[in-house]
């Protein structure tokens, strides 16, 4: 699983991620990943320190990694390529000022054209999955807001294609909320039906768009075959 580059400057590039590929090593893992492919691809992505430790010892630096998405999200990352940029990225990423669009197959007919999920997620203190207003939750629950749109509906496969703008990023929001209304997106082995065939997750970070000294970036990647 190779990324295909859709735009690089000498401050940042912009990837297509493949689904399957993970982003970065999680604990005890030794598959290929995301950075593998940066070390090789823009070594000038690590110059500077930005490091996360793992539970079985090993630290990774990230480099220029601002955000990720799931193993199974395909779609649109921006890559710092210097510490300022990194900065720069990190804060509207933190602030919700990056604005991003997804698009997602998901289960049944979508009633409604447009409309908005406003509900904060959290972990029961006995699972690891997000869910909304979760019975005996670890600590505070955290603001999570999705406007929905539909693309299309395909009555023959009783599916609709919708579009996802997180106004906030939590950690699988997009999942939770599409589940927590009752249509779940295909092929999500945590939060949907495991008996609905699928090859993969049906979620694509389509648009991704920020700003860098004052200049606005905006890009677009395609849908992949499947959707």
């Amino acid at each position: 699983m190779i990324p295909k580059i859709i735009y690089e400057n000498e401050h940042f590039l912009i990837l297509d991620k493949p689904s399957g590929l993970v982003v970065h090593p999680f604990d005890f893992s030794q598959e290929e990943t995301l950075l593998d492919f940066l070390r090789t691809h823009s070594p000038v992505i690590f110059s500077f320190e930005n490091t996360k430790k793992l539970q079985d010892g090993r630290e990774i630096n990230l480099g220029g990694i601002v955000h990720k998405l799931d193993r199974e999200t395909s779609g649109s990352m921006v890559v710092a390529k210097d510490k300022e940029t990194f900065e720069i990225l990190s804060s509207q990423f933190k602030n919700h000022e990056v604005e991003k669009e997804y698009v997602a197959l998901v289960e049944g007919m979508v009633e409604k054209d447009s409309f908005v999920i406003d509900a904060p997620l959290g972990r029961n203190k006995k699972e690891y999955r997000q869910s909304v207003h979760p019975s005996n939750p670890r600590g505070q629950l955290r603001e999570a807001i999705t406007a929905v749109s539909v693309i299309s509906r395909n009555e023959k496969t009783n599916t609709t294609l919708v579009s996802l703008i997180p106004k906030t990023g939590r950690t699988h929001q997009l999942r939770v909320h599409m589940a927590h209304i009752r249509h779940p997106i295909l092929g999500d082995k945590i939060y949907g039906n495991k008996e609905t065939p699928s090859t993969r997750l049906m979620l694509h970070a389509k648009k991704l768009s920020f700003s860098i000294n004052g200049e606005k970036y905006e890009f677009e990647t395609e849908l992949p075959q499947g959707f």
